[in-house]
């Protein structure tokens, strides 16, 4: 069983991960809009509009990615890492027998601590089994029976 201290340190990791993210989409939109700038200096007729267009798709996918790591952060700062419960809800981190799985974004697996945890928000198809369980329980989920061990 993983200690509180693990949570919390995780839950502060995926807030430094997330801002890390944040930080070099920041970089690449500067960039684009760098490009934006240079391209309106070149007379080159059609290709200075196509680089001017490249461009701005650039700066809106990035303004996009923008806006979904905006909602990443806003998940993570509701969990209170150093709330803990016995059934599996938002903020959970749960123990089972296939892996740990952290309540919370949509991040894939995540190492921390030399452990892999799997970073699933709520409406993760196999979050929706986890949802209201609790250490004992078990799920089946892809015809495996997977056994909650711990919840936290």
């Amino acid at each position: 069983m993983l200690d509180s201290s693990f949570k919390i340190n995780l839950h502060h990791a995926l807030i430094a991960e997330v801002e890390k993210r944040n930080n070099n989409l920041l970089a690449s939109l500067n960039d684009a809009l760098d490009s934006t700038a240079n391209e309106t200096k070149s007379t080159a007729g059609d290709k200075h509009e196509t680089g001017r267009a490249m461009a701005q798709l650039e700066q809106e996918k990035i303004g996009s990615q923008l806006t979904e790591i905006g909602k990443l952060k806003e998940i993570l700062f509701r969990i209170n890492p150093e709330k803990s419960s016995i059934k599996i809800e938002l903020g959970s981190l749960v123990e089972t027998s296939t892996g740990i799985f952290f309540i919370s974004i949509g991040i894939g697996a995540f190492t921390f601590e030399g452990k892999s945890v799997f970073c699933i928000t709520p409406m993760a198809p196999v979050c929706q089994l986890l949802l209201g369980k609790q250490a004992g329980d078990t799920i089946e989920w892809q015809g495996k029976k997977i056994a909650i061990t711990s919840v936290s």
